[in-house]
């Protein structure tokens, strides 16, 4: 079972914008989020997703942010930012939750130990 889609709005404006999948047996999400919060969809399956698209609404207009594309990600973390003054791009994020340090054991043998 895949995970939830969320798109995370890390700008001070209302976004929407729209997930496309690969297949024609996934419909595409509408997306719709405000300042500072996330979207989340729980419907999303196994389809693989190829772009995520975001418009920005700012005071100074509607932006097109730079869409995520991908040939096919089952990714399902993805984050909107303003890169500069009414610049955005919609990004990948790596997983936020944080995980198990991993701690690896090693040991320095040497031939002469064992003789």
């Amino acid at each position: 079972m895949s995970q939830p889609l969320e798109i995370i709005n890390s700008t001070d404006h209302i976004i929407k914008g729209e997930v496309t999948y690969m297949t024609i047996f996934c419909a595409s999400h509408y997306f719709f989020a405000k300042p500072n919060s996330k979207w989340r969809s729980e419907k999303r399956g196994i389809c693989p997703i190829v772009e995520i698209s975001a418009e920005i609404k700012t005071p100074r207009g509607t932006f097109t942010a730079k869409p995520y594309i991908s040939i096919g990600t089952t990714h399902s973390l993805f984050e909107v930012v303003e890169l500069r003054e009414n610049v955005f791009k919609v990004v990948r994020m790596r997983n936020a939750k944080a995980g198990k340090q991993v701690i690896i054991k090693s040991y320095e043998h040497s031939f002469l130990e064992h003789q």
